[in-house]
């Protein structure tokens, strides 16, 4: 079996880095910031759609869009971005389980490279890269990093690398611990949707009876490549 996780939201918590290149970006355009629990209620549920910015025109929305993108990626605000609670236990339990790779949709891949170590936490994954810019690709990329084991797993908490894991044929879990409500990766067509990834483990560990019913393959069934 191989586990392909999104680094963003199953493993560390964006909520304070979301939040914080909210606030940036609203200042940069000179507009009030939503207060914490208002901003988060409106990117789980709406995402990219949502109005951050109630009142503002468009070419101030994009500006702030633009502005968003490039502090979210920044190094110093990835600096402090810190790991899930209790997620180095759910990681060595999914490492004994399968073989695991991270993914993550962010450009600044070796921001989060170095989060990952600071934390001590690079040594339960074979492989870390970032998903393709175009999402075009992206099936094809987690495809490839499948090896062709139809039992692979995709935990994803953003809603399009669930659709490109459904587009890939591949057997698509949600974590709803980033910022994508339940309701909406159920939406983008996860089989099962969970709010933390330690509920993975605990499924994988007692026999996946749930994932099971879901469509993936039992181990007795897995067909030869």
């Amino acid at each position: 079996m191989r586990i392909i996780i999104e680094f963003d939201g199953p493993v560390f918590d964006p909520a304070p880095l979301y939040y914080a290149a909210h606030q940036a970006a609203a200042t940069d355009v000179g507009w009030s910031r939503l207060d914490r629990a208002t901003f988060r209620r409106l990117m789980r549920t709406k995402g990219k759609q949502a109005d951050f910015l109630p009142g503002a025109k468009p070419a101030k929305i994009a500006e702030y869009d633009r502005r968003f993108a490039e502090h979210i990626e920044s190094d110093a605000l990835l600096a402090p971005y810190g790991p899930q609670l209790e997620v180095r236990e759910t990681l060595a339990q999914l490492a004994r389980i399968a073989s695991c790779s991270l993914m993550t949709a962010g450009s600044n891949v070796d921001g989060r490279r170095v989060a990952l170590e600071k934390h001590g936490l690079a040594g339960f994954s074979e492989r870390f890269e970032g998903v393709e810019s175009d999402p075009r690709g992206r099936p094809a990329q987690l495809r490839r990093l499948s090896e062709g084991d139809r039992r692979t797993l995709v935990a994803a908490a953003t809603d399009s690398l669930i659709r490109s894991a459904v587009e890939a044929e591949l057997f698509a879990v949600g974590i709803a611990s980033g910022g994508c409500s339940v309701a909406r990766l159920h939406q983008a067509g996860a089989n099962v949707v969970y709010k933390e990834l330690h509920e993975l483990a605990t499924s994988l560990r007692s026999g996946a009876a749930d994932l099971i019913g879901a469509g993936l393959l039992p181990p007795s069934l897995d067909p030869p490549r």
